[in-house]
């Protein structure tokens, strides 16, 4: 036989449960779920856990306090009868985990010849000249015209070790950074060398199909020292055509304008220059980042 204490325990704890509850179904956003999904009293007794659980994590959220599960915000559903919690990833984690996706898509796709272009990033260019800091301001600002949906190529043109590509790599992840454009960067030389390869090497897939497919299809691609290869009847016809299927691109070059325009066909500089407008820039005046740290 239970003591008058024990019955008068549980009778406040009682009183307790029956006023927590009170107060949780009195949510607006508990009444309106209820209403909206007809719930009998039944069902309603059922899911005061839930209820509970709910408003937990959804105080915790709105606060930008650790869930139970993180970066994703609570909801309510009805499961087999009574109401449920399930926990959906939040707009930012999606978009985080896209952004992530396109740089692993990046440099999974990418033909680099230096792998340390694969770290480019406008934090780690080291700006110390007038020029280098107008170089810098250059790209960033060809990276909001792309992202902001501009068209046309960019030329970027100087000797080699001045930073060229790093910049060219550092757009593309900028890009990568606002908005979802499918981004590729190209060594030319070495798009050539695999081509001339898959010709014999049959187990090969990086045919001539299979790179004009690739670039066909990517939003904005960077075709990284042209002028650096063997120039050829077969490698500017390839080149024309690759740039003929695309609406921006960016260029990188050693070759000044005028030593483009003796080595390749005029179809060919025509269509490397399209849509050009002021996007182009001239790393002349800026030392050879790979050696200027030498002390001879």
């Amino acid at each position: 036989m239970e003591s008058i204490g024990d019955v008068i325990g549980k009778f406040v704890d009682m009183n307790k449960f029956n006023a927590m509850t009170d107060k949780v179904i009195a949510r607006p956003e508990i009444e309106k779920f209820i209403s909206d999904n007809k719930m009998t009293s039944d069902e309603v007794s059922k899911s005061y856990s839930k209820f509970y659980e709910y408003l937990k994590e959804k105080n915790k959220f709105d606060n930008n306090e650790k869930t139970a599960l993180s970066g994703h915000e609570p909801f309510l559903i009805m499961n087999c009868g009574y109401a449920d919690v399930v926990y959906r990833e939040t707009e930012e984690v999606i978009k985080r985990r896209k952004k992530a996706e396109f740089v692993k898509r990046l440099n999974r796709n990418s033909i680099v010849r230096d792998m340390t272009i694969k770290k480019a990033s406008f934090e780690n260019f080291n700006a110390v000249t007038d020029e280098e800091k107008r170089a810098l301001a250059f790209a960033k600002e060809v990276s909001e015209y792309y992202y902001t949906g501009g068209e046309g190529n960019t030329v970027v043109s100087g000797p080699a070790g001045t930073g060229k590509s790093h910049l060219a790599m550092s757009i593309l992840k900028d890009c990568l950074q606002h908005t979802d454009l499918t981004v590729i960067f190209a060594s030319w030389s070495e798009v050539l060398h695999l081509i001339k390869d898959s010709f014999d090497n049959k187990d090969s897939f990086y045919s001539t199909e299979y790179f004009m497919e690739v670039f066909r299809n990517t939003d904005l691609l960077v075709i990284d020292d042209i002028g650096s290869e063997k120039i050829t009847e077969w490698s500017m016809s390839l080149l024309t055509e690759v740039l003929d299927a695309r609406t921006k691109t960016i260029i990188t070059t050693n070759l000044k304008s005028d030593e483009i325009r003796k080595k390749y066909h005029n179809r060919t500089y025509s269509r490397l220059f399209r849509g050009i407008g002021k996007k182009a820039f001239n790393f002349e005046n800026i030392k050879d980042k790979r050696v200027s740290q030498l002390p001879f």
